[in-house]
């Protein structure tokens, strides 16, 4: 499966019809945003460019080859610009090359933001619950608001956290949902639905 699997309309059709039935077991409001990058990484791309140009200018300088010194900058600034114009372009490249501690971070940096910009924290008993998708990154990222249990963020979430980045790891849409689900029982457990549960918040997909 690819990225557009997870933004076709009927992806994010099914993604909301489970929104839905989790939500009838619980009363956390399930927020998902799916996203095709949480960042450019450019530094990723710069780094490479410049790990080029420092190649070409040490063939340069070691070959036995006569090479004029006086256009060895030039050759290298040009190594330097192909090089990160290479990486920029091609994402399954800037991915290897970008350290999975910077893609954790970028993600999460995004998906916080996302929090605030949907207006997730708005519930009127804070029960928002943002599951985040960066589809370049692979990686999910879970935001729950204040209202919802701590005992709830450090066991079942977490757990059900890493459900859904290994199906966004793997591009598996049929997987990604069948952990998405789980959330319905997850939250149940510690957050019921109540008889006056309305519902806050979108299901469609952000």
């Amino acid at each position: 499966m690819s990225e557009r699997d997870f933004l076709e309309p009927a992806a994010k059709g099914r993604t909301a019809d489970v929104i839905r039935a989790l939500e009838a077991q619980t009363a956390a409001e399930v927020v998902v945003a799916v996203r095709r990058r949480a960042s450019w990484h450019a530094g990723t791309s710069l780094a490479f460019g410049l790990a080029a140009a420092v190649v070409v200018l040490a063939v340069m300088w070691f070959s036995p080859t006569v090479y004029d010194v006086r256009t060895m900058p030039l050759d290298a600034a040009l190594a330097f610009v192909l090089g990160t114009a290479v990486a920029a372009s091609v994402p399954g490249l800037r991915r290897r090359l970008t350290p999975q501690s910077f893609r954790a971070r970028s993600v999460e940096a995004k998906a916080r933001a996302a929090f605030d910009t949907l207006g997730i924290a708005k519930t009127r008993s804070q029960t928002g619950l943002l599951v985040f998708v960066a589809l370049f990154e692979g990686q999910a990222f879970l935001v729950p608001d204040s209202g919802i249990p701590a005992a709830l963020c450090t066991g079942p979430l977490a757990s059900i956290g890493e459900l859904l980045s290994a199906a966004v790891a793997r591009r598996d849409l049929a997987g990604f949902l069948d952990a998405l689900a789980r959330l319905g029982p997850a939250c149940g457990a510690l957050l019921p639905r109540r008889a006056d549960d309305e519902n806050e918040l979108c299901d469609d997909v952000a």
